[in-house]
């Protein structure tokens, strides 16, 4: 995967690029820092235990628009989407 030098923003979706969830699309729920991120899948890491990420562990996919929702059921739906697209 490339490296993006894109900053992440809450909204944003990407890709981990490291870590035992390599491959995996989550949406950015929350900044935590300078260097971390709270990211959520809507299936294994929902929006109510979001997962902490480093920034650079993340590679940035698209800006996630209005459309995403907020309940997990809606997010995960919309990352299929993401995911599918890219292959």
């Amino acid at each position: 995967m490339k490296k993006s030098n894109q900053r992440l923003e809450v909204g944003d979706v990407a890709v981990s690029r490291a870590g035992h969830d390599a491959g995996r699309y989550y949406l950015v729920v929350a900044e935590t820092g300078e260097d971390f991120v709270l990211v959520c899948d809507g299936r294994y890491r929902k929006t109510d235990d979001p997962k902490v990420k480093r920034r650079k562990h993340l590679v940035f996919v698209a800006k996630a628009g209005a459309d995403i929702g907020a309940d997990d059921k809606a997010i995960a739906a919309a990352l299929r989407q993401y995911s599918s697209s890219e292959e």
